[in-house]
């Protein structure tokens, strides 16, 4: 192998940096470097929920749910081993049992993925990223020269994978999505499993600016009490990083606020198309309601269905709350006979006649935000 085909290979790994397509390529690019005929796997394992994700390009992926069990239950025995470093099976497995072992006669032998070799490039909280190469026992046991070839490429692949979580971090969701985020009233953010955030919207960036229920720390994403917060965090690892692969239907807490009514969090795994970095960095999505804000994009949207001004908008709003005229112009400020004149406009913008009317009216036409 000359100088030009190593320097190559390594513009390659550092390709997909920028271009998760290239990966594929890569690893079968890996796997011909250093005699993996059976080819190279990349994947991850989360130590606590025992999932694992794998690619393998050369493997059919009706066959990897077989293996993706023994790769986890062999390199949860590789963590005593420092970071980079090339790990064979027969380190923690002797090569008779591994030999004997009915995975290895029923499915590693067929698929020729038998002398292998590894390393875990990355820990990232729970999860471990690893990549690995195979081949059958016929082609013989990886030599001198390979193991020391593999271990000079584990430097770049580890450079790779950091400034790819790097990019990802900087980037968030693609642009169109995020100018779509924006937009929206209510606050959203990206977050990794380990409640780090990726991607906030310019709403979200108010809500962490306050402080109020829900903050941003050097560790991650912090609710107002310790118990909160630990909550919070369990739901989102539950949902960024599931024990399969459609993951949790997600889950709803309260977050509690000094003075002021809790903020409403909804969590849902967030799953894109899969490239090594949906594998390396599994993240949900946060949906946070503010009751005070809601009421303000319900104003908005009151002015916008029926015309309302201003002013008619926050009268119907109060309206809503069902506890008298005399009431709503208290809170106000207004006389009564200007309530009933906001009343009278309303009535006849919204065609209805009656205050019962009205209120099933609206809360019949409005977007299900509300506080449940």
């Amino acid at each position: 192998m000359g100088v030009h085909d190593l320097s190559a290979f390594v513009g390659l790994i550092y390709d997909t940096v920028v271009d998760p397509d290239a990966f594929p390529t890569m690893l079968n690019r890996l796997a011909d470097l250093l005699g993996a005929t059976s080819g190279a796997q990349f994947g991850t394992y989360d130590s606590k929920t025992h999932a694992t994700r794998i690619l393998a390009p050369r493997l059919d992926p009706e066959d990897l749910y077989s293996y993706s069990e023994y790769w986890a239950s062999v390199w949860r025995r590789s963590e005593k081993h420092p970071i980079g470093t090339v790990i064979v099976p027969k380190m923690f497995i002797s090569g008779e049992h591994h030999r004997r072992a009915n995975i290895s006669n029923e499915w590693f032998k067929r698929h020729g993925l038998e002398a292998m070799m590894g390393t875990n490039l990355l820990n990232d909280g729970s999860i471990s990223t690893v990549v690995s190469v195979s081949r059958p026992y016929s082609k013989g046991d990886f030599d001198t020269t390979e193991v020391g070839l593999f271990g000079t490429f584990i430097r770049h692949l580890q450079r790779a994978v950091q400034l790819r979580l790097h990019l990802a971090a900087l980037d968030g969701p693609p642009t169109s999505s995020a100018e779509v985020l924006n937009r929206l009233p209510q606050a959203v953010l990206l977050v990794d499993a380990l409640a780090r955030v990726i991607f906030a919207n310019q709403t979200a960036e108010g809500v962490l600016r306050t402080g109020s229920g829900l903050s941003l720390g050097h560790d991650g994403l912090r609710a107002g009490t310790l118990g909160e917060t630990r909550r919070l965090r369990q739901i989102i690892a539950n949902c960024a990083a599931p024990g399969h692969e459609l993951g949790g239907a997600g889950e709803r807490l309260r977050l509690s606020r000094e003075h002021r009514a809790p903020l409403t969090v909804l969590v849902v795994p967030h799953r894109t198309r899969v490239t090594w970095i949906d594998v390396l960095r599994p993240t949900a999505l946060l949906f946070i309601t503010d009751p005070q804000q809601a009421a303000m994009v319900r104003s908005e949207w009151l002015r916008q269905d029926f015309g309302l001004t201003p002013a008619e908008a926050g009268f119907t709003r109060e309206i809503l709350k069902a506890d008298g005229l005399q009431a709503v112009a208290d809170r106000l400020g207004i006389s009564v006979t200007t309530a009933r004149t906001h009343l009278a406009h309303v009535f006849d913008k919204t065609g209805t006649r009656r205050q019962a009317e009205l209120v099933r009216l609206i809360l019949e036409s409005q977007p299900a935000i509300r506080e449940h």
